[in-house]
Formats: structure tokens, sequence, C-alpha cells
């Protein structure tokens, strides 16, 4: 009898694993089931869609013609509505039910909404899917003011598209420094100098308290009582791993899906990865991690060995024309070297972090064309010997 195996899940990291399977020769029956109405695309070009960088007919990620050749069943815009983790029996919102030999689950995650009053007013959105973009675009036809709730990486990117749309953008973000995760003071205030000179207002240090309106949302009031004005409020202020549904199934769950080694969640021959699973305590929210996961979970798919074994992956963001790149703990201690160049005139900061004559951390801003030497020194820890004197402006042979 021919294997079966359902992907619950359509985003970036269930097209990589049925593409990977496919790729290595996987003989089963696969059927694919989504949330969303088309079939999968590339999440991470959402924001240049938005800024109208690049049209909606180059985001999907297989051919339409793809599925059918390798008689891939996809069942988009039809959500599971529950798992039966021991029978591995599924039931979509259509009614449609179906038990397989195998399950992955790879639902991704959902955009986090404070719990603060006012948070479902019409007019408070999130930044995650084309139908958001499609609210956005409808949006600036007829508003002016928006204000984007989060500095971080997905926040600044909505805002560049929302302003390249002619609207007026104020980000808030309630730490000091833009990106916080990722950079430093000084390459947050090159930042949200570059995001201001292209016409997006930045607040830091702006922590929301209510969203207010009746009818329609009117704005947002701050903690220190400040009140700014808008016609919409996007939210993205991080994400939650998208595991409701499976909560009765019986398999573990504690942030995000539990999950070992070899991606085997606790129910037999039912797999997670992504933003839904969870890994010794730790969920991703990047493309880098997941695509390691899906290599693991091929191979464990195909009963080969496989390990999966987190390492140190980049943030990489392009808004304004201007170029940043992250990489590992910028955290300086007494025992490590903190190398800094900065060259204001010419838009460009480096800073290497340097421990036990190891690459600990990097950060490029303006200029960022040894970012992929810095990336797989930090993931190897490879000793730098006598080139760390050098390393700031060229590579270890």
């Amino acid at each position: 009898m021919t294997h079966r195996l359902a992907i619950i899940g359509t985003g970036m990291a269930g097209a990589r694993i049925v593409e990977a399977l496919i790729n290595e020769g996987y003989q089963g029956d696969i059927t694919m089931l989504g949330e969303e109405r088309i079939k999968p695309y590339n999440r991470i070009q959402l924001s240049t869609v938005l800024a109208g960088d690049k049209a909606i007919d180059g985001l999907p990620l297989l051919d339409d013609n793809w599925y059918q050749l390798h008689n891939i069943q996809l069942r988009s815009g039809d959500p599971v509505m529950r798992l039966d983790g021991e029978s591995r029996t599924i039931t979509t919102a259509s009614g449609w039910q179906q038990t397989f030999d195998s399950i992955v689950i790879a639902t991704g995650s959902r955009p986090f909404i404070p719990h603060i009053p006012g948070n479902n007013l019409p007019g408070v959105m999130a930044f995650r899917t084309l139908d958001d973009i499609a609210i956005m675009q409808s949006f600036a036809e007829q508003g002016e003011k928006v204000l984007v709730v989060g500095g971080g990486l997905l926040g600044l990117e909505a805002a560049y598209g929302l302003n390249k749309l002619g609207l007026d953008v104020t980000v808030l973000h309630h730490s000091d420094t833009l990106m916080n995760r990722q950079l430093d003071q000084h390459s947050a205030n090159m930042l949200k100098a570059s995001m201001e000179g292209s016409g997006v207002n930045i607040l830091t240090n702006a922590r929301t308290a209510t969203v207010t309106g009746t009818e329609q949302v009117t704005g947002i009031t701050l903690e220190d009582g400040r009140h700014l004005e808008a016609e919409l409020v996007v939210f993205a202020a991080g994400i939650t791993p998208n595991v409701e549904v499976f909560q009765s199934s019986g398999m573990a769950i504690k942030h995000g899906i539990v999950v070992d080694d070899q991606m085997r969640t606790s129910l037999p021959n039912i797999y997670a990865l992504g933003e839904c699973a969870e890994h010794n305590g730790v969920t991703v929210g990047i493309v880098a991690p997941i695509w390691d996961q899906a290599k693991v979970l091929t191979e464990t798919l195909l009963g080969r060995s496989a390990r999966y074994e987190p390492r140190e992956h980049s943030t990489q963001l392009k808004v304004s024309g201007i170029d940043v790149f992250s990489a590992g703990n910028l955290t300086a201690g007494e025992d490590s070297r903190d190398i800094v160049i900065n060259d204001p005139k010419a838009g460009i900061y480096r800073r290497l972090v340097i421990r036990d004559n190891r690459l600990q951390a990097a950060l490029l801003f303006g200029d960022k064309s040894l970012c992929s030497d810095y990336e797989a020194l930090i993931s190897s820890h490879k000793t730098l010997g006598d080139h760390e004197q050098q390393l700031m402006f060229t590579a270890p042979p």
C-alpha cells in the first residue's frame, strides 16, 4: 500500500519539505493543506510587494504545473480544524476528513497583537499575508495616517512599504534602540536617521497603552499619555506559534509543538518544523534555521540518519537603500576585542567582536560585502590564527 503523507501548512516550510522530498525520490502520496487561498509563496518578499518593488506573480515558490506533475494534492483555503493524534485523522473546515500514515505540521506562526483596549477595532491589523497587503493598498487610496507598532525587522519593512504608498507613517518602538535584538545603539541611530530621511517618523521609548476609537480606530494612546492619530494601526510586535488547533491532539505542546533532534513530536509518525515547532525550549522566527530543520526532517522521513543542531544565523535588512547585517552575540566582555570602524560621511559602520581568537559577532551597516564570510566564521567557531588583525577588511583564506 502506498504511504500517505499529509503536510499541514502551505507556507515556506511546507513548500520546502515537499520539494525536498520529491527531489530525493519520495514515492508516497502527498497532500498539502493550507489556510490561505493561494499556493505557497515567498512570505519574505511581502514588504517588496507592498512597496511596489515586486509583483505578486513573482512570489509563488513552485510552478502551478509542478504540483500536478508530481501528483501533489493541494487543498488551499481549507484550514485544518482538528487532528486526532492517535489515528492521525485530519478534519478541515469544509468537513473533509482523511487518515494518513505520517503527518508533518508546518503551520508557522500568527502575529502577536497585545491584549490592550481597542485591539480589535476596525482598522487594527497585522502584517503577515497577501490579504494584509491588499487591505493596506486599499487604505492607501482613502486614508492618510498609519501607526506601525514595532521597530523590529518586520515593522520597519512594513513602514517602508506603507511610506512608498504615499502614507504618513510613524513607527512606535518600545525600546530606545531599533531592532534592539540585532543592532547596537550606534547602528540603530544610523538606521533611524536613514528611515526618517526617507519620510518615516520614528518614536522610540513609545509604549502603547490603548488603541482609541469606537466604531473605527482613531489612533493610539501611549503609556506616557501622548495620543497619536491614525486611521490604520499595524502591529508588528512579534509572533506566536500557530498551534491552537492541535491542543486537543494529544501531542506535547509548550510554547510550540515540542520536537526532538529528528523533528519528531511526542506522537508516533507526526512531525513538526518551523515557527510552530519548539526544539529544546526554543522556537525560531527566521528562515535559515527552518531550512536546516527541513533538511533534517527530509532525511528522517526517508529513513535516514540526521540530527538538527541549532547554530548562529544572521539577520539582514534592506530598507531606504541601506544594507544591514547582524550575526552573533554583540555583547563584548573584558576578555573580548571590540573592533569598530565608523565612516559617517560614507554611511558605513562595521563592528566585530572577537573572543579567544574566534569571531563572536559581526554588525555591518551600509556595506555587507563580507557578511557571508563572517556568518560562516561565527557558525563554525573556527580560530582566526594570524588573520585576526586583518579580519575587518578581508576574510581568512
